[in-house]
């Protein structure tokens, strides 16, 4: 596995710790406000470019 691939794990796993953080803060309902919201598709495409980027790098 490469360096890159590895710095784009945690740069995921670090992202999905800002999601949990999120969703502990709108417990029980999990009600977002427009803020968060915008936040959570920023967490989500960032986790997608990192999973491209791990998925490439491992194929290759």
């Amino acid at each position: 596995m490469s360096e890159k691939a590895v710095r784009e794990i945690f740069e995921a796993l670090f992202a999905l710790t800002d999601l949990r953080q999120i969703f502990r803060e709108t417990k029980p309902t999990y009600k977002l406000n427009d803020e968060q919201r915008k936040k959570v598709r920023e967490i989500v495409e960032s986790v997608r470019q990192s999973l491209d980027v791990i998925e490439k790098e491992l194929i290759r």
